[in-house]
C-alpha cells in the first residue's frame, strides 16, 4: 500500500549501476528487491489476490524512452509525457505496462530493458550510462474476504554520472549527453536544496527527471537514496560533493501515506 524510491546517485564510474543491479552470483538491489517482492506475493496469496505490472524507461538527454518498445518502429514513436495526479502520484502516460506472474519473469523484462540502455565507453568508465534508467513496479493487492484494494509503487532510479567533460574525454553527440546528465542532476540538486530550506516553491517543473522524481523526494514515497563514492584521490572534489549532495537529501522529510 505504500510507494517506494530506491535511487543510486554518484559521479560516473563509482559503481551506481552495481550497486543497483550487480552481476551473476552478486546480485544488487534490483535482483534482491524482485526476490522479496514476489517472496511476500508467495506469503500472503492466500488472503490476498496480487496483480504486479512492470515498466521501464530511459530520460535519454531530455527525452522519456520506452524500454521495452525501444526499436519497435510504431510503438517507440508515441511520445511519453509525466503526469502529476491530484493526489501527487507520478504517472507517465503512453508507458507500455506488462503483468508479469513470478520474479524470472521480471527478472527477464528487466535484462531486456537494460539491453536497450543507452551506455558508451568513456575515458572514466568503459560502460558509462548516458541515460538515467527507471524500473517502475506496481502491485495492486484485493482481501479476498474484505474485498479492500490496496495500491504500492516501487521505482528503481539508476541515475546516470555527473562528470567533467575534461576527465572523461567524450567528443561531439557524447559532450552533448554529458552536459544534459550534468543539467538534469543540477536540477535534482535544486529540488533537494529548496526542499532543505523550506522554500514556498519547489522547481519539480524545471526538467523531466524531478518530475519523474516529485512524489520521491518531498511526496508520499518512502525514499532510499545510495551515493556511490570514488576512492581514488584524483576524485576527491567529485566525492565531496557526492556527500554534500547526500548530506542535504537527508534531512527531507517525506509525508508517507498508504494508498
Amino acid at each position: 500500500g505504500y510507494n517506494v524510491t530506491i535511487f543510486a546517485y554518484g559521479q560516473t564510474g563509482a559503481g551506481k549501476t552495481y550497486t543497483m543491479y550487480g552481476a551473476p552470483g552478486d546480485e544488487g538491489t534490483s535482483p534482491r528487491t524482485i526476490q522479496e517482492l514476489f517472496r511476500v506475493v508467495e506469503a500472503g496469496k492466500d488472503r490476498f489476490n496480487y496483480t504486479v505490472m512492470v515498466s521501464m524507461l530511459e530520460l535519454y538527454k531530455n527525452d522519456l524512452v520506452d524500454l521495452l518498445v525501444k526499436g519497435d518502429p510504431k510503438l517507440s514513436k508515441v511520445k511519453l509525457n509525466v503526469r502529476i495526479e491530484k493526489t501527487g502520484a507520478v504517472t507517465v502516460e503512453h508507458l507500455t505496462e506488462e503483468q508479469v506472474y513470478t520474479a524470472d519473469q521480471l527478472m527477464a523484462v528487466l535484462d531486456r530493458g537494460n539491453a536497450q540502455r543507452t551506455v558508451a565507453s568513456t575515458a572514466m568508465n568503459s560502460e558509462s550510462s548516458r541515460s538515467h534508467l527507471v524500473l517502475l513496479i506496481k502491485i495492486v493487492s484485493v482481501n479476498k474476504s474484505s474485498k479492500e484494494v490496496l495500491r504500492g509503487k516501487i521505482l528503481i532510479c539508476d541515475l546516470a554520472g555527473s562528470e567533467r567533460l575534461k576527465k572523461s574525454a567524450v567528443s561531439e553527440d557524447m559532450q552533448k549527453e554529458a552536459i544534459e546528465i550534468n543539467k538534469s542532476l543540477t536540477a535534482l540538486g535544486d529540488v533537494i536544496e529548496g526542499l532543505t530550506k523550506g522554500a514556498k516553491c519547489i522547481p519539480y517543473r524545471n526538467h523531466k527527471l524531478t518530475q519523474l522524481m516529485q512524489d520521491s523526494l518531498g511526496g508520499t514515497a518512502k525514499t532510499l537514496m545510495f551515493v556511490n563514492c570514488s576512492p581514488a584521490n584524483s576524485n576527491f572534489d567529485e566525492t565531496v560533493n557526492s556527500l554534500k549532495y547526500a548530506t542535504r537529501a537527508k534531512t527531507i522529510t517525506n509525508n508517507t501515506k498508504k494508498r
